[in-house]
């Protein structure tokens, strides 16, 4: 089961922070089919890129099997089956 507790993702800009996402929270159960859909620049990548590790959130944790992997890597979620 792989859980999304509370992420939030921001950016410096030139003209500010930019809330990229703003507390993302759900579970999905193992064997389960989930689809994000949205317009264009609506955080899909960004929710994607946090759950493989290939960027931290700047809050929130990311659980799998039960197991905080916020703080893994890409490589280190790979060898859990997360890809």
């Amino acid at each position: 089961m792989l859980e999304l507790q509370h992420i939030c993702f921001s950016v410096n800009t030139p003209e500010g922070v930019q809330h990229i996402l703003k507390d993302v929270s759900i579970v999905i159960p193992d064997n389960k089919l989930i689809v994000f859909t949205g317009p264009n620049g609506g955080g899909k990548t960004t929710l994607a890129k946090i759950i493989m590790g290939l960027v931290q959130p700047t809050s929130g944790k990311v659980i799998f099997n039960g197991q905080d992997i916020t703080e893994l890597n890409i490589t280190e979620r790979a060898k859990l089956g997360i890809s």
